[in-house]
């Protein structure tokens, strides 16, 4: 499954949005994170570990590698 999909599924199951991740990422990274930004790095595939990490702790999930 892809990585944009699975977080989408994820975000649809706790009712939140990826314009409140992107928000979120922002904070914590203290730099400019926009919602294009973001879906782009999701639908590429291009996003690093670190923001998976910290997208699975903004939206409450566990990171699993497989």
């Amino acid at each position: 499954m892809r990585i944009v999909t699975e977080v989408k599924e994820q975000l649809y199951q706790k009712g939140l949005s990826l314009k409140y991740v992107a928000e979120q990422l922002e904070k914590i990274l203290e730099k400019p994170y926009s919602l294009a930004n973001l879906s782009n790095k999701l639908r590429n595939e291009t996003i690093s570990y670190r923001e998976m990490k910290l997208i699975a702790q903004i939206i409450g999930c566990k990171l699993e590698l497989e």
